[in-house]
């Protein structure tokens, strides 16, 4: 089976990580992409997302009803730093006949070097990146597809009492709006 990774904060899940999920699962023949909402970026320590279980409750109502969206809570289960390559692992041991790929954004791609056993880490898993200007010279397969949505500009607009319709899907802004996600929220 050939399985991709998404993992993220998903602060919140918004329409532009589906759209390109959509696209690279079509893309590379995927039969499923696995969501994963991290407990905490090693790279963002500095900065408290909304909780847990608010940003799990998001991604499950944002892929409900895509059968070959799925998402995986053992980041948010393991707590502390969520480290891809303890998530790779995990996922190696649990489907050891998949293919294995993980996304990442064109953002990231300079700092992989410095990701945890990053050599150990490319050699267990595909990295397929989400670029979103002039492909830079990586070698990983890419998936161009320009989409201008951002978290931080959704909760940018939450916190402004301004609409995020059409940036998040219905029951991702029911959840942002019941729970009082991102109310003064300035990051």
């Amino acid at each position: 089976m050939r399985t991709a990774l998404y993992g993220g904060t998903f602060d919140p899940i918004h329409h532009g990580h589906l759209i390109l999920a959509r696209e690279a699962m079509e893309q590379l023949g995927l039969d499923r992409v696995v969501f994963i909402p991290t407990a905490v970026s090693p790279f963002k320590q500095g900065t408290a997302p909304a909780p847990a279980d608010a940003r799990l409750a998001m991604v499950r109502a944002a892929i409900a009803g895509e059968p070959r969206f799925e998402c995986d809570d053992s980041e948010l289960g393991r707590g502390g730093p969520s480290y891809t390559v303890d998530t790779v692992d995990a996922w190696r041991a649990r489907a050891p006949g998949d293919e294995l790929f993980y996304f990442i954004g064109q953002d990231n791609v300079r700092d992989l070097a410095a990701w945890k056993r990053w050599e150990e880490l490319r050699a267990k898993a595909t990295f397929v990146v989400f670029e979103r200007a002039e492909p830079p010279a990586h070698g990983f397969p890419a998936v161009r597809r320009r989409v201008d949505v951002s978290a931080t500009e959704v909760r940018k607009r939450v916190a402004e009492g301004r609409s995020i319709r059409y940036l998040v899907p219905e029951a991702v802004r029911e959840i942002i709006e019941t729970r009082q996600l991102y109310k003064g929220d300035h990051h």
